[in-house]
């Protein structure tokens, strides 16, 4: 039996074919980084000289270990690379005791990141040798599933095929006669029971007590609606009524909140999700009551609406397995809690949620949060091929229902300028058109199997600004100003004299501005955008930067305070989060422009050409009160992130503890970054002080809008944030005809 070289004579190297008698030298090094040119392997592209590889909108840093084995691996020689002879170049003789576990850390790195879509694989040849495997990358939509309701083909029509092939033409012109009537009588069937494009010819309030009425399913034959009632005591708990009116009746009781009610299209049995201090978790109930039985566990920010097979054997919703991990949407079957994965999104997004199923089982619906605050209505064929995306306008999304035979589907967005439900057509007959609009946010909407009810939450919603220290007993506050709309996105100016804040006080969001006090409260701007956000005073104090998103794209506008003129900034990619260096010199952004991944630019103020700082990614930053460093968040990861104001340098990572979500939520004072946590799900306002390197903890704030915005205050030890003042949610319910 042959013996395996040790580390010393892995270090004599072969003359003419015959190995040298003494070691003339360690082998070579890995390859240098800074040498090696960017090369493509599989869908991945490396980029050895930035630690870096990039997939589609996924990028994945590389420490020295694992970007060091990946170049080595990349050499493909003929046979692989011998493990000892990896193991050696990467880490040397020295130490030999660690390298097992270190060489398994970095293999198991890579073989995860290649696992993503399968154009790489790592494997084992003989030898004890590694080599990687290039070929087309896996389909990254739904595996094939167990479910009848999610078969790629009926089983009956699969058997006709098989025998239509021995058949011949004959059978298969008869065949597509059948395939014809039948659609037809569909057609027929369809007309005579559903209704399609319905317009709304009459709205009644179906709940309307005190509190916040959420979350409607209808039952199968469209006769009762389930829903959430979160009461003024806090308490929230499932109910039913009758459409056409009556009084409510109690389905769950006991400790937690039942929220996102789903009644199953078999009408047995509905779906909802009850969150305590213990976590969150999926359950079903009988529709006529009963003890609630647990399938399945919705934890690190998971949960949101859920939706049935059209089986009525599982339930589909979004799920996350870690807090790095992006949500995923899952259907668990209710019987056996057999868990299938649904969508696949790319790992460093934030990930898919408010699943919906067509009535024909064969289309869903869902949200794709592709960076924080950048969400899009996907579809998903679920008999193959990739999600679609149906939408671009990067908006929020509260809400899809669809209608009958799967053509069309409404969805709550502020498309437009108004919180309202939007009608899109599958079938590209007819532009995106509003349903239902209010003056105030209509949300999660349901339609009723016959396509004739609509229901829907109707939010009387006002917020107020408030002002917290740091200190977690602190309580609820200091009131600052009492609005009577939805406030949002404060930011002081640089003396402290006056807020900015965007308002829908007027029925179309508008930039507003106000004394620090909150009185003298006026609208900035006039123009038409659809949706405003993260306003930023110039140090003068006589222009306000903002987002706003406007015939497509999120741009950076500015406005000058006295005359009210309205200037875009941007016209090359998408464009967000501005904001002024401490000089005036400056104005920073985060962008697309360059390769579709959000990086962190600058241009001259109030003339110049934007310059890109970062290369690893970023989308909003502050200075420092000196002005020396710039501090930032990213589009594709957790953290508070430091660098140099000048193109160039590192990033460093100051603290993970930063969620995606609050990437509006943070700012900058003299001895500190305070920001929003959420280290158990809810809003918690911290700090990282700079002279102890750490985060400080503070009050926790249930009412945090989450786009609330960050607001550091004069004397540097409170913030000022928007939160929920008043909120009356009503159910209304809307004919179409």
């Amino acid at each position: 039996m042959k013996r395996r070289s040790t580390y010393l004579e892995l270090g004599r190297r072969a003359r003419f074919g015959k190995r040298a008698t003494k070691s003339v030298g360690p082998l070579e090094p890995p390859p240098c980084p800074a040498d090696v040119a960017d090369f493509d392997l599989g869908t991945w592209h490396v980029q050895p000289a930035l630690a870096r590889m990039t997939r589609a909108e996924r990028s994945v840093e590389l420490d020295a270990q694992v970007l060091s084995a990946l170049l080595i691996l990349a050499e493909r020689p003929d046979g692989g690379v011998n493990r000892d002879r990896l193991i050696l170049r990467i880490y040397g003789p020295a130490g030999a005791e660690t390298h097992p576990d270190k060489i398994r850390r970095v293999l198991s790195t890579l073989r995860r990141l290649f696992s993503e879509d399968g154009s790489v694989r790592l494997v084992n040849v003989p030898g004890d040798c590694y080599e990687l495997q290039v070929g087309p990358p896996r389909d990254e939509t739904l595996p094939a599933p167990e479910s009848t309701a999610m078969l790629e083909k009926p089983v009956a029509i699969e058997g006709w095929l098989k025998r239509g092939q021995r058949r011949g033409r004959a059978v298969g012109i008869a065949g597509a006669i059948v395939v014809v009537i039948t659609i037809t009588l569909i057609a027929m069937i369809d007309r005579k029971q559903g209704v399609l494009y319905g317009a709304v010819t009459h709205v009644a309030v179906l709940a309307g007590e005190p509190g916040q009425q959420l979350s409607p399913s209808f039952s199968q034959d469209g006769r009762l609606l389930v829903y959430s009632w979160k009461k003024p005591d806090g308490t929230e708990k499932l109910y039913i009524r009758v459409v056409t009116g009556g009084a409510p009746r109690a389905l769950t009781q006991g400790e937690g909140r039942d929220r996102f009610p789903a009644w199953s299209p078999t009408g047995g049995l509905i779906a909802f999700q009850r969150t305590s201090q213990a976590g969150c978790i999926v359950m079903v109930v009988a529709s006529d009551g009963g003890t609630p039985r647990r399938v399945a566990d919705c934890d690190f920010g998971g949960g949101g609406p859920m939706t049935w097979l059209r089986d009525g054997l599982a339930v589909t919703y979004p799920r996350r397995v870690a807090w790095t991990l992006p949500l995923q949407i899952v259907s668990i079957n209710v019987n056996d809690n057999r868990m299938i994965g649904i969508t696949n999104p790319v790992a460093g997004m934030p990930g898919d949620s408010s699943p919906s199923l067509a009535s024909t089982g064969r289309r869903l619906a869902f949200v794709r949060t592709r960076t924080p605050g950048y969400e899009d209505l996907t579809l998903l064929e679920l008999g193959g091929g990739a999600p679609e995306r149906l939408t671009k306008d990067a908006l929020p999304v509260a809400g899809i229902a669809w209608e009958p035979r799967g053509l069309s589907l409404l969805y709550a967005t502020p498309r437009g300028g108004y919180d309202a439900l939007w009608r899109i057509r599958l079938d590209g007959a007819a532009p995106i058109s509003p349903v239902i609009r209010r003056g105030e946010p209509v949300r999660h909407p349901a339609i009723s199997s016959d396509g004739r009810s609509l229901a829907y939450e109707h939010w009387h919603i006002a917020s107020r600004f408030v002002s917290h220290g740091s200190s977690p007993d602190a309580g609820e506050g200091t009131l600052l100003r009492a609005g009577d709309a939805l406030d949002r996105g404060v930011r002081f100016s640089a003396d402290h004299a006056r807020v900015a804040f965007v308002s829908n006080h007027a029925g179309r969001e508008q930039l507003w501005s106000a004394n620090a006090d909150g009185s003298d409260a006026a609208p900035l701007t006039t123009g038409k955008f659809e949706y405003l956000e993260t306003p930023r005073w110039s140090p003068d104090g006589s222009t306000v930067a903002f987002t706003a998103f406007r015939d497509g794209h999120f741009g950076i506008w500015a406005v000058e305070v006295a005359t009210g003129h309205e200037t875009q900034l941007s016209d090359d990619g998408e464009n967000r989060a501005p904001s002024f260096s401490r000089n005036g010199k400056w104005l920073y952004f985060g962008s697309t422009r360059n390769g579709g991944h959000w990086q962190l630019f600058r241009r001259g103020w109030p003339q110049g050409k934007p310059e890109q700082l970062t290369q690893e990614g970023g989308l909003a930053a502050l200075e420092s009160s000196d002005g020396e460093l710039l501090y930032f968040v990213r589009a594709d990861r957790r953290g508070l992130w430091r660098r140099g104001t000048a193109p160039g340098g590192d990033d460093t990572l100051v603290t993970p503890d930063l969620a995606p979500i609050d990437w509006r939520n943070w700012d900058v004072a003299r001895d500190a970054v305070w920001f929003i946590a959420r280290p158990a799900g809810d809003a918690m306002l911290a700090r990282y002080v700079f002279a102890a390197g750490r985060v400080s903890s503070g009050p926790i704030l249930p009412d945090l809008l989450p786009d609330s915005g960050l607001t550091v205050a004069a004397d540097g030890k409170s913030v000022i944030v928007a939160e929920t003042a008043t909120a009356q949610v009503e159910i209304e319910v809307a004919t179409l005809e």
